[in-house]
């Protein structure tokens, strides 16, 4: 039996807390019967796509990269007022158990390291994925890949000025782009609505879809359920008819070493940016991605985990063990178009205060 002292943490939702006292005699009421299963007493973080997802009903809930929990240890294993409230009880009321003293662990911070390079996804997809060509979009798992993104891609000629376009039941997030420039992003609550695009008539366009699996559900119900397959699932219409012939560039960006650095860079698309940094001696950090959209980051080639700027979280968690004495990279893969010439890394992590209530 799991005995909750915390709880986890959704994008776009306040941090869910629990108070260390309140925990503290909850403790001491359970130990006086019996004995305790605390989860998390160290939640730590999810690196990677391994965030997780709940749900309400039919809607999915992907939840962050961090797993801090509110625990008794923080992100990065260090005690917290929750740890002392509870050595505290302990001490009191079963002196018995002798109490040692906690071990704090040592941080770093750097500032203002350097953007070095950048290039565009559309400029390095060749060197990144190989394409996958089908009549029908298939879904990610049909492709054999689990964990990312899929970038579709097909050509159409425009038969008016303004034509309609509809993704048909697809999962997590779409970003479409008609010739490299954004037209709209749809979430699982809006696939399927009508994109309405103004192009020349007759005119011959590149369209790309980029679908994030933002993580399945990890319990429950909904282990078997066809909202668990990512991708575009049916298809992609325009006007009434579906658009055949396309290609599909699996992105589990599980090989960062392999983007070429040297193609071009636009405006306003998705892309990486690579930044170059020294350590004396390395020690865990925080990376600050507060004035980024959103999208993941790597460290010498371990993916952290995603970021987002609708929060609460607004960093990643670098263990010190990712990090080498002497020269590091962090690479950026930031979807959104926004971006720093400089980064920073820090001793605590960044979060973003948010009012409302948990769904």
């Amino acid at each position: 039996m799991e005995f909750w002292d915390g709880w986890f943490n959704r994008w776009k939702e306040p941090i869910i807390t629990r108070d260390p006292k309140e925990l503290a005699d909850a403790v001491r009421e359970v130990l006086e019967q019996g004995s305790i299963n605390l989860y998390m007493f160290h939640g730590g973080t999810n690196f990677g796509f391994m965030n997780g997802c709940s749900a309400r009903g039919t809607l999915d809930l992907p939840q962050v990269t961090s797993y801090d929990y509110d625990a008794l240890l923080d992100e990065e294993g260090n005690p917290t007022a929750k740890y002392l409230a509870v050595k505290k009880m302990m001490a009191t009321h079963f002196p018995e158990y002798p109490q040692l003293e906690p071990l704090y662990k040592e941080s770093m911070e750097l500032d203002a390291i350097p953007l070095v390079e950048k290039v565009s996804l559309f400029e390095t997809l060749d060197s990144l994925s190989s394409p996958v060509e089908s009549l029908y979009p298939k879904k990610m798992e049909e492709l054999g890949q689990s964990y990312g993104y899929l970038l579709y891609r097909t050509e159409t000629n425009w038969d008016a000025e303004e034509e309609r376009l509809r993704i048909i039941d697809g999962r997590d997030r779409a970003q479409l782009y008609v010739d490299g420039q954004w037209v709209e992003t749809q979430y699982q609550t809006e696939i399927g609505e009508d994109i309405f695009y103004q192009g020349k008539k007759k005119a011959l366009s590149r369209l790309d879809i980029l679908v994030e699996n933002m993580g399945r559900v990890n319990y429950g119900h909904k282990f078997l359920a066809d909202t668990q397959r990512k991708g575009i699932r049916t298809g992609v219409c325009k006007d009434l008819h579906f658009l055949l012939n396309w290609k599909h560039y699996p992105l589990p960006l599980d090989n960062p070493e392999k983007i070429d650095f040297s193609k071009g860079w636009t405006e306003a698309q998705p892309a990486f940016y690579a930044y170059d940094f020294t350590v004396q001696e390395p020690k865990d950090t925080y990376l600050d991605l507060s004035e980024f959209g959103k999208g993941v980051a790597f460290v010498n080639g371990q993916n952290l985990g995603r970021f987002w700027n609708v929060g609460p979280t607004l960093s990643l968690y670098i263990p010190h063990s990712y990090l080498k004495e002497g020269d590091n990279r962090i690479i950026i893969f930031e979807t959104e178009g926004e971006y720093k010439e400089e980064i920073h890394l820090t001793r605590k992590p960044t979060l973003k205060h948010i009012k409302g209530e948990n769904l």
